[in-house]
């Protein structure tokens, strides 16, 4: 919903702007259309606003804790839901006056005091088993009041419940283990998120999906199901698949997944560059002995051939496998990824595999390929960066590139090269990489004009 008054002055101007011929007659009604559903940015007044329905609802928590044995259950429930209904009429009344910021303020005060009475009725009727249900019918009121109003900063508080509902649940050691029924609370509320165009709720979406994911592979690996290793390659991978079918749907214009798939993919490498700790420690293990075979501790390591890895792994390096052909057939600007990502995938899915093969004697070998992959990775997303203009691919590549430079240089060459001999090697294999990059963006601009 665009402001109002915003859109007044833009009238005014628009018939001043076309009275001395700077724009078209025929392009006003586009350009109005083109701000029908813009939605606008924070202000200073929204800020304090949100702020303060943030004060007033801690306020309302406060009077009721302090004052919870001198009221009776009817004084209680009177009280709170009057002053719920209170706000939603008075935050209608406020956008009906072109008052957003206001408006929104009391639609989150609102949002806030439904969580309150939902408390205040599970207490008063004794539900002590609804402590952590309470979150997720408090996140699912606030998403229909968001999607009502329509309110960014509702929704926010929605992502923000639906998180810690999934978070105190896992921690519940009365509660299953996985709690699949924040799939269908997320998805709705992605739904909401990318309808509203908010970001902010976007992106802690993006982290509570990930580390629900993290969450599951690690109940999944408990009871060695699985080893370290391989673990860690399911992780890559399921964090891989989810990045490139959320990147598959930002190519088709979804909004707030470009945000999801930045997340994914980062945690992705970051498992990729942990997945080296393992093998030092093996190594450290070798060289420090102990009571205990060194084969024994490859296998805790490596893992063992399974059912329980292959089924897993291979599910999810076919969901990645597919949404990379399809952004390949769909969307020219993925070719240049889908090669480097697609062997980084089968690299994640056969290193348990590779380990077990190698073996502890060939520790060194497999610490040197995985590094090379992490190198050849991280400047395929520099380039892919560069080219495409996609600052955080870049900035992701470059991280990692400098992490694995420094990683190398403290694990593997600290005691084979001098120090001086390896940053000018390292500072070396940078300026070629830049100049490459220079060169790659000379030779595109000109065919991006030629094509324009």
């Amino acid at each position: 919903m665009a402001n109002s008054r915003y859109r007044r002055r833009l009238e005014n101007d628009l018939d001043r702007w076309i009275g001395k011929g700077l724009v078209p007659a025929e392009q006003r009604d586009s350009i109005l259309e083109d701000i029908a559903d813009a939605q606008p940015g924070w202000s200073a007044p929204g800020a304090l606003a949100i702020l303060g329905a943030v004060l007033l609802a801690l306020a309302a928590i406060s009077f009721v804790a302090a004052n919870w044995t001198h009221l009776g259950n009817l004084v209680r429930l009177v009280l709170i839901f009057a002053t719920l209904w209170a706000c939603f009429l008075s935050s209608g009344h406020a956008f009906g006056r072109d008052h957003p910021a206001i408006g929104h303020g009391l639609a989150l005060l609102g949002a806030a005091l439904f969580g309150v009475a939902i408390v205040l009725v599970a207490q008063i009727f004794n539900m002590s088993s609804w402590r952590y249900t309470v979150l997720v019918i408090w996140a699912i009121g606030a998403i229909i009041v968001a999607v009502a109003i329509p309110s960014r900063p509702v929704l926010i508080l929605a992502a923000l419940l639906g998180a810690a509902w999934v978070g105190s649940e896992s921690a519940n050691p009365y509660a299953p283990d996985i709690i699949w029924g924040y799939l269908p609370l997320w998805t709705v509320t992605m739904i909401a998120a990318s309808r509203l165009r908010s970001l902010v709720s976007a992106n802690l979406l993006g982290i509570g999906l990930y580390v629900w994911i993290a969450f599951l592979v690690w109940d999944y690996a408990s009871d060695d199901r699985l080893s370290e290793l391989q673990a860690t390659s399911v992780l890559i991978l399921a964090c891989g698949a989810t990045a490139m079918v959320f990147a598959a749907l930002r190519d088709q214009g979804w909004f707030g997944f470009g945000a999801l798939t930045s997340w994914g993919a980062t945690l992705a490498l970051t498992a990729g560059y942990f997945v080296q700790f393992p093998l030092d420690r093996f190594e450290s293990w070798s060289t420090g002995g102990g009571d205990r075979m060194d084969s024994e501790r490859w296998i805790e390591i490596a893992g063992v051939s399974s059912s329980d890895y292959w089924s897993l792994a291979g599910g999810l390096l076919a969901v990645l496998a597919g949404a990379l052909v399809w952004r390949f057939r769909n969307t020219a600007a993925a070719r240049m990824l889908a090669l480097p990502a697609l062997g980084a995938a089968f690299a994640a899915f056969f290193l348990p595999s590779l380990a077990a093969a190698f073996g502890g004697s060939s520790i060194l070998a497999l610490r040197i390929i995985v590094g090379l992959a992490l190198f050849a990775l991280a400047i395929a997303l520099i380039l892919y960066g560069s080219r495409e203009g996609r600052r955080f691919t870049g900035g992701l590549g470059i991280a990692l590139f400098i992490a694995e430079a420094l990683y190398v240089y403290g694990e593997t060459f600290g005691d084979l090269l001098d120090t001086s001999l390896f940053f000018l090697i390292g500072g070396l294999l940078l300026f070629g990489l830049s100049i490459a990059v220079i060169r790659l963006q000379n030779r595109i601009g000109p065919n991006q004009e030629a094509g324009t």
